[in-house]
């Protein structure tokens, strides 16, 4: 467990009630209460239990139309070897498809000459396919299938969840207890104690991925993949009404 930071807000309630209120309305404290305001974060760890990875074919050409035209042949061979692998359809995204000319300098040109320098030698076409693979015992295999595809870029891989809610409950659960130590410990150092919660709010939540493989070429010996364990991150901001022990 690692705390987001031991962020904390105290203001007496009896002193300074019209303070208070201009701070914050929606809290109201009775005479004597202090306010702690505490930020923690809770983690949870789980293996996961799909991986997104994308799979790209850059091809090049005269013109726009040869390269566009070599790039879908490539582009067709990875979608049948995505199919026969028994990716879905659902899973399966076109996340880049672009054309661009290639530029080369002009013998002779100027420096600051733009159209003596920028001379269109070629054009480069790019096909990307973004897949999210839920069997993971099946992952090397189907990453294999697609540099045998004709594939020469590979990234990823980015490993996730498929139901994140059991991960984000227990995720949640520690940042509550991580909350509740913060306050215990200001409530002893102050000779005071936690009287009750007053408002519990969630700031943000994340699956944390530490892993990534970037594969460019033609062909790669099967390697296998291994998921290994994610984070999944919960913060939250409590407060919480001290009182005199």
């Amino acid at each position: 467990m690692r705390l987001a930071g031991l962020a904390a807000a105290l203001a007496l309630a009896g002193g300074i009630p019209a303070s208070v209120a201009a701070q914050d309305p929606v809290i109201s404290l009775a005479p004597g209460e202090v306010l702690l305001k505490v930020d923690a974060e809770g983690e949870y760890l789980i293996r996961p239990d799909m991986m997104g990875v994308s799979a790209g074919v850059v091809t090049t050409g005269r013109t726009a139309k040869e390269a566009l035209d070599a790039n879908a042949a490539l582009a067709n061979r990875l979608l049948a070897a995505v199919r026969a692998n028994g990716v879905e359809p659902r899973d399966v995204q076109t996340s880049e498809l672009t054309v661009n000319p290639q530029f080369a300098r002009t013998d002779g040109a100027r420096d600051g000459d733009e159209d003596s320098i920028r001379r269109i030698t070629g054009y480069v076409a790019r096909n990307r396919l973004s897949l999210r693979l839920r069997d993971l015992s099946a992952a090397a295999n189907i990453v294999n299938a697609l540099f045998e595809a004709g594939a020469n870029e590979v990234h990823g891989p980015s490993f996730g969840l498929q139901d994140p809610a059991p991960a984000l409950k227990g995720a949640r659960r520690s940042a509550i207890a991580q909350a509740r130590v913060q306050a215990e410990t200001y409530a002893e150092a102050l000779g005071m104690r936690i009287a009750r919660v007053l408002r519990v709010s969630e700031r943000d939540n994340s699956i944390r991925d530490d892993g990534t493989i970037v594969v460019t070429g033609s062909r790669v010996r099967p390697t296998p993949i291994e998921p290994g364990e994610i984070t999944v991150e919960t913060r939250v901001w409590v407060d919480y009404a001290l009182v005199p022990r």
